[in-house]
């Protein structure tokens, strides 16, 4: 293939997709799967996988029909006005916390895995080397992001073909209804990745911009053929005892090689990805919410270390409130502004996704119902 050819801003795009939504959050996905039962969990991911292309899919409707640079608040506030503003930076920090949360938890127990030790000040060096690494600024922080994407597919790759020849298929025909919404968080925070879409429209240009929905259907593809293959894989190996982060699960069967190495490379993914998190998160509270550098560095690193002090540990809970809640305020938010756009008629151009309304309302009942149900069972 001549590479003259190749639409490098649309590879480019789609790999600023899959390198913004894929996260730590995939690793409990075979817990999750192996809970409810792979039949019921891949039916999730293949639902709310839509449910979340449409969305993104909407955001680029905003994106594009709207004149100016911003970022994913400021179209809220545009469309929504300045309380939703509000309220979607709230959700933003506190999905970032809770994100944050999650990556000291499976970061520590990563580290136990390599050190061969069980130990809470695991998870606490992760929090403190990670507030170390976040005051070395944003430039070093965006440098890590593609060596990221590259560790953490590669882990992927290396987990599905060790545990090939380990499957047991028996593994896959367990169904327990009775678990059916524990999928539910642990997807919403394993594809969120809303704020994404303005940059791709940027990385795209002039020139290829209209094709920001294809690029969106792209990645999200390769994400959930991604997922349900790791997810496969893990729980065919190992069944009923899929633990929450995978890896651990997977030592004995797949040798000290592994459970060295899989491991090792989890503490370099987790460390990267709370540095840019926490560097995002800086810089709202920094922009949006008028504190000082060291106020707002402050709060992005105590405030997950606190959480996990006050015993907020569990993996699959932490990402599974965070993806239903915050993950669910946004998600109605976008699909709101889109809906404000379509009736403001300035969703105009002739190849303007167009979506019934029907399909926003029930997108937005989805969510809502999400999210009414883990406040439900947090409290009971």
């Amino acid at each position: 293939m001549n590479v003259t050819h190749l639409n490098v801003p649309f590879l480019r795009s789609v790999g600023l997709m899959i390198g913004a939504i894929v996260g730590v959050g995939v690793f409990g996905l075979p817990y999750a799967f192996a809970q409810s039962g792979v039949g019921i969990g891949l039916l999730e991911l293949l639902v709310l996988g839509g449910c979340l292309t449409v969305l993104q899919l909407m955001f680029a409707e905003v994106v594009m029909a709207t004149p100016g640079r911003h970022r994913l608040v400021r179209y809220i506030e545009i469309y929504l006005g300045s309380r939703s503003k509000w309220l979607a930076l709230v959700a933003m920090a506190c999905a970032v916390w809770g994100a944050m949360l999650a990556y000291m938890v499976v970061g520590g127990q990563f580290l136990s895995l390599v050190t061969g030790t069980t130990s809470l000040a695991h998870s606490y060096l992760i929090g403190i080397v990670a507030a170390v690494l976040i005051s070395g600024g944003l430039r070093f922080a965006s440098r890590t992001e593609v060596g990221v994407v590259v560790i953490l597919l590669f882990l992927f790759a290396f987990v599905v073909l060790a545990s090939v020849p380990h499957i047991s298929p028996s593994a896959f025909f367990t169904v327990q209804p009775s678990n059916w919404f524990v999928p539910y968080g642990v997807l919403l925070f394993a594809l969120s990745g809303f704020g994404i879409v303005p940059e791709m429209k940027d990385v795209l240009g002039s020139k290829h911009k209209r094709e920001l929905a294809h690029a969106i259907v792209i990645s999200m593809s390769v994400i959930l053929v991604l997922y349900a293959f790791f997810s496969l894989a893990v729980v065919g190996v190992t069944g009923d005892g899929t633990t929450q982060i995978a890896f651990d699960g997977l030592t004995q069967t797949l040798g000290t090689t592994f459970s060295f190495l899989a491991p090792l490379l989890g503490v370099m993914t987790v460390l990267s990805i709370y540095m840019i998190l926490g560097m995002e998160l800086l810089n709202i509270l920094k922009f949006d919410f008028r504190l000082s550098h060291r106020q707002a560095w402050l709060a992005t690193s105590l405030v997950p270390i606190l959480l996990f002090a006050l015993g907020m540990r569990e993996f699959i809970a932490i990402i599974g409130f965070v993806g239903s809640i915050f993950g669910g305020l946004l998600a109605i938010l976008i699909v709101l502004s889109y809906f404000v756009l379509r009736r403001r008629g300035l969703c105009k151009e002739p190849r303007c996704i167009n979506f019934p309304d029907v399909l926003t309302w029930m997108l937005i009942v989805v969510f809502l119902v999400g999210m009414l149900v883990e406040i439900i069972q947090t409290l009971s």
